[in-house]
Protein backbone atom coordinates (compact mmCIF):
# COMPACT_ATOMS: atom_id res chain seq x y z
CA UNK A 1 0.00 0.00 0.00
CA UNK A 2 2.86 2.39 0.74
CA UNK A 3 4.24 1.81 -2.74
CA UNK A 4 1.27 3.68 -4.19
CA UNK A 5 2.47 6.92 -2.63
CA UNK A 6 5.97 6.08 -3.80
CA UNK A 7 4.63 5.61 -7.33
CA UNK A 8 2.94 9.03 -7.23
CA UNK A 9 6.18 10.64 -6.07
CA UNK A 10 8.18 8.71 -8.65
CA UNK A 11 5.91 9.88 -11.45
CA UNK A 12 6.32 13.47 -10.33
CA UNK A 13 10.10 13.01 -10.25
CA UNK A 14 10.03 11.54 -13.76
CA UNK A 15 8.00 14.48 -15.03
CA UNK A 16 10.43 16.87 -13.33
CA UNK A 17 13.42 15.17 -14.96
CA UNK A 18 11.84 15.48 -18.41
CA UNK A 19 10.71 19.09 -17.99
CA UNK A 20 13.28 21.76 -18.93
CA UNK A 21 11.29 24.98 -18.35
CA UNK A 22 14.10 27.31 -19.40
CA UNK A 23 12.66 29.25 -22.32
CA UNK A 24 14.65 30.90 -25.12
CA UNK A 25 15.50 34.54 -24.42
CA UNK A 26 13.59 34.47 -21.11
CA UNK A 27 15.79 35.20 -18.11
CA UNK A 28 13.43 34.26 -15.28
CA UNK A 29 14.66 36.75 -12.64
CA UNK A 30 13.93 34.63 -9.57
CA UNK A 31 15.85 31.71 -10.99
CA UNK A 32 18.73 33.36 -12.82
CA UNK A 33 19.67 35.49 -9.83
CA UNK A 34 20.34 32.20 -8.03
CA UNK A 35 22.27 30.89 -11.04
CA UNK A 36 24.36 34.08 -10.94
CA UNK A 37 25.07 33.61 -7.22
CA UNK A 38 26.13 29.98 -7.72
CA UNK A 39 28.24 30.79 -10.78
CA UNK A 40 30.05 33.63 -9.02
CA UNK A 41 30.67 31.58 -5.90
CA UNK A 42 31.88 28.51 -7.79
CA UNK A 43 33.99 30.31 -10.39
CA UNK A 44 35.38 33.25 -8.41
CA UNK A 45 34.79 32.40 -4.77
CA UNK A 46 32.59 35.45 -4.18
CA UNK A 47 28.82 36.01 -3.88
CA UNK A 48 29.16 39.21 -5.89
CA UNK A 49 27.53 38.60 -9.28
CA UNK A 50 29.12 41.42 -11.29
CA UNK A 51 31.27 39.02 -13.33
CA UNK A 52 28.27 37.16 -14.81
CA UNK A 53 25.82 40.06 -14.88
CA UNK A 54 26.69 41.03 -18.50
CA UNK A 55 25.23 37.68 -19.61
CA UNK A 56 21.90 38.65 -18.05
CA UNK A 57 21.60 42.05 -19.71
CA UNK A 58 21.30 45.58 -18.40
CA UNK A 59 17.59 45.24 -17.59
CA UNK A 60 17.94 42.24 -15.25
CA UNK A 61 15.97 43.09 -12.09
CA UNK A 62 16.55 40.67 -9.24
CA UNK A 63 19.78 42.09 -7.86
CA UNK A 64 20.79 44.28 -4.94
CA UNK A 65 23.61 46.83 -4.88
CA UNK A 66 25.82 48.13 -2.11
CA UNK A 67 28.72 50.54 -2.66
CA UNK A 68 28.89 49.68 -6.35
CA UNK A 69 28.97 45.91 -5.74
CA UNK A 70 26.07 43.82 -7.08
CA UNK A 71 24.59 40.75 -5.40
CA UNK A 72 21.52 38.54 -5.71
CA UNK A 73 18.52 40.11 -4.01
CA UNK A 74 17.46 36.74 -2.58
CA UNK A 75 18.33 35.03 0.67
CA UNK A 76 21.25 32.70 -0.10
CA UNK A 77 19.89 29.39 1.19
CA UNK A 78 18.12 28.07 -1.90
CA UNK A 79 21.09 28.84 -4.16
CA UNK A 80 23.44 27.02 -1.78
CA UNK A 81 21.13 24.00 -1.61
CA UNK A 82 21.10 24.02 -5.43
CA UNK A 83 24.90 24.36 -5.64
CA UNK A 84 25.55 20.59 -6.05
CA UNK A 85 23.58 20.79 -9.29
CA UNK A 86 25.87 23.55 -10.53
CA UNK A 87 29.00 21.64 -9.58
CA UNK A 88 27.79 18.42 -11.22
CA UNK A 89 26.74 20.13 -14.45
CA UNK A 90 29.78 22.42 -14.71
CA UNK A 91 32.27 19.86 -16.14
CA UNK A 92 29.81 18.92 -18.89
CA UNK A 93 28.27 22.33 -19.64
CA UNK A 94 31.39 24.47 -19.27
CA UNK A 95 31.94 27.87 -17.66
CA UNK A 96 29.16 30.48 -17.42
CA UNK A 97 27.97 31.31 -20.91
CA UNK A 98 24.78 31.57 -22.93
CA UNK A 99 25.07 27.92 -23.99
CA UNK A 100 25.75 26.53 -20.50
CA UNK A 101 22.92 28.37 -18.72
CA UNK A 102 20.10 25.97 -19.51
CA UNK A 103 21.67 22.64 -18.46
CA UNK A 104 23.22 24.19 -15.36
CA UNK A 105 19.98 25.85 -14.25
CA UNK A 106 18.10 22.59 -14.90
CA UNK A 107 20.55 20.67 -12.70
CA UNK A 108 20.39 23.33 -9.98
CA UNK A 109 16.62 23.19 -9.99
CA UNK A 110 16.64 19.43 -9.43
CA UNK A 111 18.55 19.92 -6.18
CA UNK A 112 17.05 23.24 -5.06
CA UNK A 113 13.36 22.62 -5.81
CA UNK A 114 12.48 19.17 -7.18
CA UNK A 115 14.33 17.18 -4.52
CA UNK A 116 12.74 19.20 -1.66
CA UNK A 117 9.28 18.74 -3.22
CA UNK A 118 9.84 15.00 -3.55
CA UNK A 119 11.16 14.68 0.02
CA UNK A 120 8.23 16.74 1.29
CA UNK A 121 5.75 14.40 -0.40
CA UNK A 122 7.51 11.32 0.97
CA UNK A 123 7.55 12.75 4.51
CA UNK A 124 3.86 13.63 4.25
CA UNK A 125 2.85 10.15 3.05
CA UNK A 126 5.11 8.33 5.53
CA UNK A 127 3.81 10.47 8.41
CA UNK A 128 0.24 9.68 7.42
CA UNK A 129 0.94 5.93 7.44
CA UNK A 130 2.69 6.20 10.83
CA UNK A 131 -0.50 7.76 12.19
CA UNK A 132 -2.59 4.81 11.03
CA UNK A 133 -3.81 6.15 7.69
CA UNK A 134 -4.15 3.56 4.92
CA UNK A 135 -1.51 3.55 2.21
CA UNK A 136 -4.06 4.22 -0.51
CA UNK A 137 -5.42 7.29 1.28
CA UNK A 138 -1.86 8.54 1.84
CA UNK A 139 -1.20 8.09 -1.89
CA UNK A 140 -4.36 10.00 -2.78
CA UNK A 141 -3.42 12.97 -0.61
CA UNK A 142 0.18 12.85 -1.85
CA UNK A 143 -1.21 13.13 -5.38
CA UNK A 144 -3.31 16.13 -4.32
CA UNK A 145 -0.24 17.87 -2.88
CA UNK A 146 2.02 17.29 -5.89
CA UNK A 147 -0.43 17.52 -8.79
CA UNK A 148 -3.41 19.54 -7.56
CA UNK A 149 -1.73 22.54 -5.92
CA UNK A 150 0.74 25.16 -7.21
CA UNK A 151 3.53 23.11 -5.63
CA UNK A 152 3.41 21.22 -8.94
CA UNK A 153 4.89 24.26 -10.70
CA UNK A 154 7.37 25.29 -8.02
CA UNK A 155 8.98 21.86 -7.86
CA UNK A 156 9.87 22.44 -11.53
CA UNK A 157 11.35 25.93 -11.10
CA UNK A 158 14.34 27.25 -9.14
CA UNK A 159 12.28 29.31 -6.72
CA UNK A 160 12.73 28.88 -2.97
CA UNK A 161 9.12 27.99 -2.19
CA UNK A 162 9.28 24.18 -2.46
CA UNK A 163 12.40 24.13 -0.27
CA UNK A 164 10.80 26.34 2.38
CA UNK A 165 7.61 24.27 2.35
CA UNK A 166 9.64 21.10 2.90
CA UNK A 167 11.65 22.67 5.74
CA UNK A 168 8.65 24.08 7.60
CA UNK A 169 6.57 20.92 7.33
CA UNK A 170 9.56 18.73 8.24
CA UNK A 171 10.04 20.86 11.33
CA UNK A 172 6.38 20.40 12.27
CA UNK A 173 6.73 16.62 11.96
CA UNK A 174 9.90 16.62 14.08
CA UNK A 175 8.36 18.86 16.76
CA UNK A 176 4.83 17.55 17.13
CA UNK A 177 4.63 13.89 16.19
CA UNK A 178 5.22 11.28 18.90
CA UNK A 179 8.55 9.47 18.86
CA UNK A 180 11.21 7.84 20.98
CA UNK A 181 11.61 10.06 24.11
CA UNK A 182 15.34 9.36 24.19
CA UNK A 183 15.69 11.10 20.84
CA UNK A 184 13.53 14.12 21.67
CA UNK A 185 16.49 16.51 21.94
CA UNK A 186 17.86 15.39 18.58
CA UNK A 187 14.47 15.81 16.94
CA UNK A 188 14.19 19.33 18.32
CA UNK A 189 17.69 20.17 17.07
CA UNK A 190 16.69 18.86 13.64
CA UNK A 191 13.56 20.97 13.74
CA UNK A 192 15.60 24.04 14.65
CA UNK A 193 17.94 23.36 11.74
CA UNK A 194 15.04 23.02 9.31
CA UNK A 195 13.49 26.25 10.56
CA UNK A 196 16.88 27.93 10.24
CA UNK A 197 17.29 26.70 6.66
CA UNK A 198 13.79 27.96 5.82
CA UNK A 199 14.64 31.48 6.99
CA UNK A 200 18.09 31.25 5.38
CA UNK A 201 16.29 30.57 2.09
CA UNK A 202 13.37 33.02 2.34
CA UNK A 203 13.37 35.85 4.87
CA UNK A 204 9.57 35.98 5.52
CA UNK A 205 9.69 32.31 6.52
CA UNK A 206 10.77 33.70 9.89
CA UNK A 207 7.08 34.29 10.70
CA UNK A 208 5.77 30.71 10.35
CA UNK A 209 9.08 29.43 11.77
CA UNK A 210 8.52 31.55 14.88
CA UNK A 211 4.93 30.28 15.13
CA UNK A 212 6.07 26.66 15.06
CA UNK A 213 8.87 27.30 17.55
CA UNK A 214 6.53 29.08 19.98
CA UNK A 215 3.89 26.36 19.72
CA UNK A 216 6.55 23.85 20.73
CA UNK A 217 8.40 25.91 23.34
CA UNK A 218 5.58 27.59 25.27
CA UNK A 219 4.26 24.32 26.77
CA UNK A 220 7.82 23.02 27.26
CA UNK A 221 10.34 25.91 27.57
CA UNK A 222 13.31 23.53 27.72
CA UNK A 223 12.77 22.73 24.04
CA UNK A 224 13.84 26.25 23.13
CA UNK A 225 17.48 25.38 23.79
CA UNK A 226 17.46 22.51 21.29
CA UNK A 227 15.70 24.67 18.70
CA UNK A 228 18.31 27.38 19.20
CA UNK A 229 21.14 24.87 18.83
CA UNK A 230 19.72 23.66 15.54
CA UNK A 231 18.98 27.10 14.12
CA UNK A 232 22.12 28.89 15.31
CA UNK A 233 24.43 27.84 12.43
CA UNK A 234 22.00 29.25 9.88
CA UNK A 235 21.54 32.47 11.85
CA UNK A 236 25.32 32.90 12.04
CA UNK A 237 25.71 32.10 8.33
CA UNK A 238 23.03 34.60 7.36
CA UNK A 239 24.54 37.29 9.57
CA UNK A 240 28.00 36.65 8.10
CA UNK A 241 26.61 36.81 4.57
CA UNK A 242 24.80 40.08 5.23
CA UNK A 243 27.87 41.56 6.91
CA UNK A 244 30.16 40.60 4.03
CA UNK A 245 27.78 41.76 1.30
CA UNK A 246 25.82 44.65 2.78
CA UNK A 247 27.86 45.88 5.73
CA UNK A 248 25.80 44.68 8.70
CA UNK A 249 24.48 41.45 10.19
CA UNK A 250 20.90 42.75 9.96
CA UNK A 251 21.30 44.38 6.52
CA UNK A 252 19.17 42.11 4.33
CA UNK A 253 19.47 42.09 0.56
CA UNK A 254 15.85 43.26 0.35
CA UNK A 255 16.92 46.63 1.74
CA UNK A 256 19.30 47.28 -1.16
CA UNK A 257 17.21 46.52 -4.26
CA UNK A 258 18.73 48.02 -7.39
CA UNK A 259 15.46 48.14 -9.39
CA UNK A 260 13.59 51.31 -8.49
CA UNK A 261 10.18 49.59 -8.45
CA UNK A 262 11.29 46.95 -5.97
CA UNK A 263 13.14 49.58 -3.93
CA UNK A 264 10.03 51.71 -3.51
CA UNK A 265 7.95 48.63 -2.72
CA UNK A 266 10.39 47.56 0.01
CA UNK A 267 10.43 51.04 1.54
CA UNK A 268 6.86 50.74 2.89
CA UNK A 269 6.15 48.89 6.12
CA UNK A 270 8.69 46.18 6.98
CA UNK A 271 10.39 45.40 3.66
CA UNK A 272 7.14 46.15 1.88
CA UNK A 273 4.81 44.26 4.24
CA UNK A 274 2.24 46.23 6.22
CA UNK A 275 -0.89 45.37 8.20
CA UNK A 276 -3.17 42.75 6.59
CA UNK A 277 -5.67 44.07 4.07
CA UNK A 278 -9.06 42.33 3.74
CA UNK A 279 -8.99 43.00 0.00
CA UNK A 280 -5.57 41.40 -0.49
CA UNK A 281 -6.59 38.51 1.78
CA UNK A 282 -9.59 37.87 -0.46
CA UNK A 283 -7.48 38.10 -3.61
CA UNK A 284 -4.90 35.66 -2.25
CA UNK A 285 -7.69 33.14 -1.92
CA UNK A 286 -10.15 33.95 -4.69
CA UNK A 287 -8.60 36.21 -7.33
CA UNK A 288 -9.63 34.66 -10.68
CA UNK A 289 -6.07 34.93 -11.98
CA UNK A 290 -3.96 33.95 -8.95
CA UNK A 291 -6.24 32.87 -6.09
CA UNK A 292 -5.26 29.73 -4.18
CA UNK A 293 -8.82 28.40 -4.10
CA UNK A 294 -9.17 29.03 -7.84
CA UNK A 295 -6.25 26.67 -8.50
CA UNK A 296 -6.92 24.23 -5.63
CA UNK A 297 -10.65 24.40 -4.86
CA UNK A 298 -10.53 21.19 -2.81
CA UNK A 299 -8.89 23.28 -0.06
CA UNK A 300 -12.37 24.65 0.61
CA UNK A 301 -12.84 21.36 2.48
CA UNK A 302 -9.87 22.06 4.80
CA UNK A 303 -11.92 22.99 7.91
CA UNK A 304 -13.64 19.60 7.84
CA UNK A 305 -10.34 17.84 7.28
CA UNK A 306 -8.80 19.63 10.28
CA UNK A 307 -11.74 18.56 12.44
CA UNK A 308 -11.26 14.98 11.25
CA UNK A 309 -7.68 15.06 12.58
CA UNK A 310 -8.78 15.47 16.21
CA UNK A 311 -8.56 11.79 17.08
CA UNK A 312 -5.13 11.34 15.51
CA UNK A 313 -3.33 14.53 16.52
CA UNK A 314 -2.95 16.15 19.95
CA UNK A 315 -4.34 19.62 20.40
CA UNK A 316 -0.92 21.28 20.24
CA UNK A 317 -0.07 19.56 16.97
CA UNK A 318 -3.34 20.65 15.40
CA UNK A 319 -2.89 24.19 16.67
CA UNK A 320 0.53 24.46 15.06
CA UNK A 321 -0.76 22.80 11.88
CA UNK A 322 -3.41 25.52 11.59
CA UNK A 323 -1.44 28.55 12.79
CA UNK A 324 1.53 28.09 10.45
CA UNK A 325 -0.48 28.56 7.22
CA UNK A 326 -2.66 31.21 8.84
CA UNK A 327 0.45 33.23 9.72
CA UNK A 328 1.58 33.13 6.07
CA UNK A 329 -1.85 34.14 4.83
CA UNK A 330 -2.01 37.13 7.19
CA UNK A 331 1.60 38.08 6.45
CA UNK A 332 1.10 38.31 2.69
CA UNK A 333 -2.30 39.92 3.08
CA UNK A 334 -0.21 42.98 3.99
CA UNK A 335 1.96 42.85 0.86
CA UNK A 336 0.88 44.94 -2.16
CA UNK A 337 2.79 42.63 -4.52
CA UNK A 338 0.87 39.65 -3.11
CA UNK A 339 0.64 37.83 -6.46
CA UNK A 340 4.43 37.64 -6.88
CA UNK A 341 4.50 38.72 -10.52
CA UNK A 342 4.59 36.15 -13.34
CA UNK A 343 3.43 33.07 -11.43
CA UNK A 344 1.19 30.03 -11.20
CA UNK A 345 -1.13 30.92 -8.35
CA UNK A 346 -0.07 32.86 -5.23
CA UNK A 347 3.51 31.63 -4.99
CA UNK A 348 4.12 33.12 -1.56
CA UNK A 349 1.55 30.71 -0.10
CA UNK A 350 3.28 27.57 -1.42
CA UNK A 351 4.97 27.10 1.97
CA UNK A 352 1.49 26.81 3.52
CA UNK A 353 0.38 23.99 1.22
CA UNK A 354 1.62 20.90 3.12
CA UNK A 355 -0.06 22.19 6.29
CA UNK A 356 -3.32 22.69 4.40
CA UNK A 357 -3.19 19.37 2.54
CA UNK A 358 -1.98 17.04 5.31
CA UNK A 359 -5.25 17.03 7.35
CA UNK A 360 -7.02 15.49 4.33
CA UNK A 361 -5.39 12.15 5.16
CA UNK A 362 -7.76 11.83 8.13
CA UNK A 363 -11.03 12.04 6.22
CA UNK A 364 -12.44 9.57 3.75
CA UNK A 365 -13.07 12.09 1.03
CA UNK A 366 -15.99 11.42 -1.25
CA UNK A 367 -17.30 12.37 -4.67
CA UNK A 368 -17.20 16.09 -3.96
CA UNK A 369 -13.55 15.92 -2.97
CA UNK A 370 -12.77 13.85 -6.08
CA UNK A 371 -14.46 16.40 -8.32
CA UNK A 372 -12.60 19.31 -6.74
CA UNK A 373 -9.26 17.50 -6.95
CA UNK A 374 -9.97 16.76 -10.62
CA UNK A 375 -10.65 20.44 -11.27
CA UNK A 376 -7.51 21.43 -9.34
CA UNK A 377 -5.35 18.96 -11.27
CA UNK A 378 -6.58 20.28 -14.60
CA UNK A 379 -6.15 23.93 -13.60
CA UNK A 380 -2.70 23.54 -12.04
CA UNK A 381 -1.07 21.16 -14.49
CA UNK A 382 -2.49 22.76 -17.64
CA UNK A 383 -1.30 26.18 -16.56
CA UNK A 384 2.14 24.93 -15.49
CA UNK A 385 2.96 22.78 -18.51
CA UNK A 386 2.50 25.58 -21.04
CA UNK A 387 4.36 28.67 -19.76
CA UNK A 388 4.62 28.66 -15.95
CA UNK A 389 5.23 32.41 -15.68
CA UNK A 390 1.67 33.68 -16.05
CA UNK A 391 1.36 37.49 -16.09
CA UNK A 392 -1.22 38.98 -13.70
CA UNK A 393 -4.65 39.65 -15.10
CA UNK A 394 -5.48 36.43 -16.95
CA UNK A 395 -8.65 35.14 -15.28
CA UNK A 396 -8.84 31.31 -15.30
CA UNK A 397 -5.38 31.23 -16.91
CA UNK A 398 -5.52 27.56 -17.88
CA UNK A 399 -7.89 28.71 -20.64
CA UNK A 400 -7.32 32.40 -21.32
CA UNK A 401 -3.53 32.11 -21.18
CA UNK A 402 -2.28 28.52 -21.46
CA UNK A 403 -5.10 27.49 -23.81
CA UNK A 404 -3.75 29.97 -26.36
CA UNK A 405 -0.46 28.05 -26.52
CA UNK A 406 -1.93 24.55 -26.45
CA UNK A 407 -4.26 25.52 -29.28
CA UNK A 408 -1.15 26.20 -31.37
CA UNK A 409 0.66 23.02 -30.36
CA UNK A 410 3.01 24.83 -27.99
CA UNK A 411 4.17 23.27 -24.72
CA UNK A 412 7.02 24.18 -22.41
CA UNK A 413 10.49 22.85 -23.22
CA UNK A 414 11.09 19.25 -22.24
CA UNK A 415 13.73 16.65 -23.04
CA UNK A 416 11.49 14.86 -25.52
CA UNK A 417 11.69 17.83 -27.88
CA UNK A 418 15.27 16.68 -28.52
CA UNK A 419 14.34 13.16 -29.66
CA UNK A 420 10.58 12.90 -30.26
CA UNK A 421 9.02 16.33 -30.87
CA UNK A 422 5.49 15.04 -31.40
CA UNK A 423 5.57 12.96 -28.21
CA UNK A 424 6.85 16.01 -26.34
CA UNK A 425 3.36 17.48 -26.49
CA UNK A 426 1.64 14.50 -24.87
CA UNK A 427 4.00 12.57 -22.57
CA UNK A 428 4.02 14.99 -19.62
CA UNK A 429 0.20 15.26 -19.51
CA UNK A 430 0.10 11.46 -19.80
CA UNK A 431 2.31 11.18 -16.70
CA UNK A 432 -0.19 13.37 -14.84
CA UNK A 433 -2.94 11.02 -15.98
CA UNK A 434 -1.09 7.92 -14.75
CA UNK A 435 -0.49 9.61 -11.39
CA UNK A 436 -4.22 10.39 -11.17
CA UNK A 437 -4.86 6.63 -11.32
CA UNK A 438 -3.32 6.26 -7.87
CA UNK A 439 -5.57 8.99 -6.49
CA UNK A 440 -8.61 7.22 -7.92
CA UNK A 441 -7.40 3.79 -6.81
CA UNK A 442 -7.44 5.00 -3.22
CA UNK A 443 -11.17 5.56 -3.49
CA UNK A 444 -11.84 1.82 -3.52
CA UNK A 445 -11.91 1.86 0.29
CA UNK A 446 -14.61 4.50 0.67
CA UNK A 447 -17.65 2.35 -0.14
CA UNK A 448 -18.85 -0.18 -2.64
CA UNK A 449 -18.29 1.21 -6.11
CA UNK A 450 -16.10 3.93 -4.62
CA UNK A 451 -13.52 3.84 -7.38
CA UNK A 452 -16.13 4.03 -10.13
CA UNK A 453 -17.81 6.95 -8.41
CA UNK A 454 -14.44 8.64 -7.94
CA UNK A 455 -13.55 8.29 -11.62
CA UNK A 456 -16.88 9.83 -12.58
CA UNK A 457 -16.50 12.69 -10.09
CA UNK A 458 -12.85 13.36 -10.98
CA UNK A 459 -13.74 13.44 -14.69
CA UNK A 460 -16.68 15.71 -13.95
CA UNK A 461 -14.35 18.10 -12.12
CA UNK A 462 -11.92 18.14 -15.04
CA UNK A 463 -14.79 18.77 -17.47
CA UNK A 464 -16.27 21.53 -15.30
CA UNK A 465 -12.89 23.27 -14.98
CA UNK A 466 -12.39 23.06 -18.75
CA UNK A 467 -15.93 24.32 -19.39
CA UNK A 468 -15.50 27.31 -17.08
CA UNK A 469 -12.26 28.10 -18.87
CA UNK A 470 -13.91 27.88 -22.29
CA UNK A 471 -16.71 30.13 -21.09
CA UNK A 472 -14.21 32.81 -20.05
CA UNK A 473 -12.15 32.31 -23.20
CA UNK A 474 -15.14 32.78 -25.53
CA UNK A 475 -17.32 35.26 -23.67
CA UNK A 476 -14.94 37.74 -22.06
CA UNK A 477 -12.61 39.54 -24.50
CA UNK A 478 -9.15 40.20 -23.13
CA UNK A 479 -7.78 43.75 -22.87
CA UNK A 480 -5.32 44.79 -25.56
CA UNK A 481 -2.39 44.63 -23.12
CA UNK A 482 -3.04 40.97 -22.33
CA UNK A 483 -3.54 40.05 -25.99
CA UNK A 484 -0.18 41.59 -26.78
CA UNK A 485 1.53 39.90 -23.81
CA UNK A 486 0.29 36.52 -24.95
CA UNK A 487 1.40 37.07 -28.54
CA UNK A 488 4.77 38.41 -27.38
CA UNK A 489 5.42 35.27 -25.30
CA UNK A 490 4.57 33.04 -28.27
CA UNK A 491 6.69 35.11 -30.64
CA UNK A 492 9.81 35.44 -28.48
CA UNK A 493 9.87 32.69 -25.85
CA UNK A 494 8.28 29.98 -28.02
CA UNK A 495 10.06 31.33 -31.11
CA UNK A 496 6.93 31.65 -33.24
CA UNK A 497 8.22 34.61 -35.21
CA UNK A 498 5.57 36.90 -36.66
CA UNK A 499 2.85 36.25 -34.07
CA UNK A 500 3.41 39.62 -32.44
CA UNK A 501 3.02 41.41 -35.79
CA UNK A 502 -0.14 39.40 -36.46
CA UNK A 503 -1.68 40.49 -33.16
CA UNK A 504 -0.62 44.11 -33.70
CA UNK A 505 -2.18 44.08 -37.17
CA UNK A 506 -5.36 42.48 -35.85
CA UNK A 507 -5.77 45.04 -33.07
CA UNK A 508 -4.73 47.96 -35.26
CA UNK A 509 -2.55 49.43 -32.50
CA UNK A 510 1.07 50.24 -33.47
CA UNK A 511 3.55 49.04 -30.84
CA UNK A 512 7.02 50.45 -31.64
CA UNK A 513 8.25 50.12 -28.05
CA UNK A 514 7.14 46.51 -27.80
CA UNK A 515 8.81 45.66 -31.09
CA UNK A 516 12.00 47.34 -29.90
CA UNK A 517 11.86 45.34 -26.67
CA UNK A 518 11.56 42.18 -28.73
CA UNK A 519 14.74 42.98 -30.62
CA UNK A 520 16.59 43.53 -27.36
CA UNK A 521 15.34 40.29 -25.83
CA UNK A 522 16.10 38.22 -28.91
CA UNK A 523 19.76 39.05 -28.32
CA UNK A 524 19.60 37.59 -24.79
CA UNK A 525 20.22 34.00 -23.69
CA UNK A 526 19.21 31.23 -23.20
CA UNK A 527 19.57 30.06 -26.83
CA UNK A 528 16.87 28.53 -29.02
CA UNK A 529 15.05 25.32 -28.12
CA UNK A 530 13.97 22.70 -30.69
CA UNK A 531 10.21 23.02 -30.29
CA UNK A 532 8.09 20.58 -32.27
CA UNK A 533 7.70 21.08 -36.04
CA UNK A 534 4.02 21.85 -35.48
CA UNK A 535 5.04 25.01 -33.64
CA UNK A 536 6.96 26.42 -36.57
Amino acid sequence: MRSRAGAVVGLYALLALLAVPVFPHFLSPNEFTRWAFAASLAERGTPEVSSVLPLLGAAFEDVSEKDGRVFSNKAPGAALVAMPGYLLARPLAGPPSASSMRPVLWAMRLFGATLPAVLLALVLSRTAVRLGVSGSRAAAVTFALLFATPLFAYGLLLFSHALVAACLFGAWVALFLPGDPSRAFRRDVLAGALLGLAVFSEYPAAVPAAVLALCAAIPAPRRALALAVGGAPFAVALGAYDLACFGGVFELSSAHERASGFRSLASAGIFGISLPSPEILLRLLADPSKGLLVFSPFLLLWPGALRASRDALPRGSRLALALAPLSLLLLYAGYPNWHGGFTVGPRYLVAALPFLVFPFVFQKGGMFESALVGAATFATCTTSLAFPYVPPGFAVPWATFSGFFFERGLTGPNALHLVAPVAARFVLPAIVGVAAYFFLEGKREEKRGGRRRAVFAFSLGVAACAAIGCLFYLSKPLPLSLLLQRAYIADVYFERRGMLEEEIARTGSPQPRLLARRERELALPPPSWPFSPASR
